[in-house]
């Protein structure tokens, strides 16, 4: 199956972020971290697609590729 086939699991998560919009989430359960993010695109993952963005990870100057679910928006370039 092509992944234009795929469902995307959390679609609509697709239009409520943005590059540029600077985002918090917890990492490994006990660390907040902030980023900006830099792309937003769907990853594969067995069948199905993610919604995921890679972002830039503020204080540790490296990039992350993290899922849209797991994100809160603090800044939305919309605003």
């Amino acid at each position: 199956m092509s992944s234009e086939n795929l469902p995307i699991i959390g679609e609509h998560l697709l239009k409520n972020y943005n590059t540029g919009d600077i985002v918090t989430w917890v990492h490994d359960l006990r660390t907040e971290k902030i980023g900006i993010i830099l792309d937003v695109f769907n990853a594969q993952f067995s069948n199905r697609l993610f919604p995921t963005a890679k972002i830039y990870i503020m204080g540790e100057d490296r990039h992350e590729e993290v899922l849209l679910s797991s994100l809160t928006n603090i800044s939305n370039i919309k605003d």
